[in-house]
């Protein structure tokens, strides 16, 4: 295994916290230009330290850690390494992977211990961006509250945020909203042009400027549900699966308008501060000041395997209560629409990514849940969580790359080795 402290792995690199004063001065002079800042969700030389130092591209709030550590201990079984998939025409291992694509750090537990673990470009207690892997926290808070009876996701959305009646969104449902199926324009991927991200005409930049996610200085409107209002319907909810992050970012300030508490004190409170792990998380803000935990989520690499447990039978190896219960993970497992999956781009992707894989679905923020019961949740850039109940796994990793090496399909090739209980 990888030594983190004197680490240089295949592609050259160092741990980013290596990074001398003098480039970490010319990165932040990068992006404080405003024509730059948007650049931060690209895989260019500047993100590979930045997605490692979130707050030097947003003001942060902490997700609070709480009581003792839980230890993980080390089982290492070099054997894992060895593990080959296929990629289209092509044979790899997850050493030869390791190697060559950049993965920034990779690991794998089984009953609590883990098994394989590597570091390329960071250390064990060095943080990286969740990007979307974050976005299933926000439900699954959303799932706690639906379990004490403090939500309907039946009902419409304006119903938790007046701020949105009177408009398309009055025929959304909340649970419209959680599975990535509200049915309105500005998804962040489908239109053909495929520039939601950089073209200042879509409803989903023009959202991502008012919150502080983009830079326009020719918007005027500075109102993130004044632009949401102007979103139309394209066909009824639950027609296809179309990923948008304005969804969760609707979710959770519904769950703080259910709470009166900003989302991170509610991640750390019925989370984070239960789970064991090592460090805070961080969690960039909006302008408005609400975290955004639909992407700007900061963590180290074993407390997010930690948080993966709470969702497998290890979850008493980090927690002394039961987080998400039973009813909650078989809603997941069970309950998704395969019907609507192949529609929108980000089911296309999952389909060609796991293609032995039939009758994949989505639920609550999660991007596939397969039929034996694993869950699997991306993130721009090639961040990764994928969770197997089934096998008590949870197999987590962060990459600085274009998000299309397929970790995905290496972790349920891994997951396929281990046996199911």
């Amino acid at each position: 295994m990888t030594n983190p402290s004197t680490a240089h792995d295949a592609l050259g690199t160092t741990p980013r916290a290596a990074t001398p004063i003098d480039r970490v001065v010319e990165i932040q002079r990068y992006f404080n230009a405003p024509e730059n800042q948007g650049n931060f969700q690209f895989p260019i030389p500047e993100s590979a330290y930045t997605w490692q130092n979130v707050g030097r591209l947003f003001h942060t709030v902490d997700v609070l850690r709480g009581g003792p550590v839980a230890e993980l201990p080390l089982a290492l079984d070099e054997s894992i390494g060895r593990i080959a998939f296929e990629k289209g025409q092509t044979s790899e291992t997850v050493d030869s992977h390791l190697d060559d694509y950049p993965v920034d750090a990779f690991l794998v537990a089984h009953r609590g211990e883990i098994v394989f673990e590597r570091y390329n470009t960071m250390r064990p207690q060095d943080k990286h961006i969740w990007f979307s892997a974050s976005k299933q926290c926000g439900s699954t808070i959303m799932a706690l509250l639906e379990e004490q009876g403090l939500i309907d996701v039946k009902k419409p959305v304006p119903a938790y945020l007046p701020e949105l009646a009177g408009s398309a969104w009055d025929e959304t449902t909340v649970e419209d909203v959680l599975d990535m199926a509200n049915g309105l324009d500005s998804t962040e991927h489908d239109e053909p042009a495929q520039d939601t991200r950089t073209n200042p005409d879509r409803v989903y930049f023009q959202w991502g400027v008012t919150i502080g996610m983009f830079v326009n200085p020719d918007q005027e409107e500075r109102d993130p549900f004044a632009v949401l209002r102007g979103m139309q319907r394209k066909y009824p909810g639950h027609t296809a699966f179309e990923y948008n992050s304005i969804n969760p970012y609707v979710m959770n300030r519904i769950n703080e308008r259910l709470t009166g508490m900003p989302t991170n004190v509610l991640l750390s409170d019925l989370i984070w501060s239960k789970i064991g792990a090592e460090h805070d998380m961080q969690l960039g803000i909006s302008t408005q000041g609400h975290p955004m935990l639909f992407g700007f989520a900061s963590s180290t690499l074993r407390d997010m395997a930690r948080y993966g447990m709470i969702f497998t039978p290890s979850w008493n190896k980090v927690s002394e209560e039961r987080i998400v219960s039973e009813s909650i993970l078989r809603m997941l497992q069970t309950t998704g629409d395969p019907s609507i999956y192949g529609k929108g781009y980000v089911g296309k992707e999952m389909e060609r990514n796991f293609p032995d894989d039939r009758g994949i679905t989505n639920r609550y923020q999660w991007d596939a849940v397969f039929t034996d019961g694993d869950l699997y949740k991306g993130g721009i850039g090639g961040q990764g969580l994928y969770v197997s109940p089934s096998r008590d796994l949870v197999i987590n990793w962060f990459s600085t790359s274009d998000g299309t090496n397929q970790e995905e399909t290496m972790a349920r090739a891994i997951a396929k080795t281990f046996p199911m209980n």
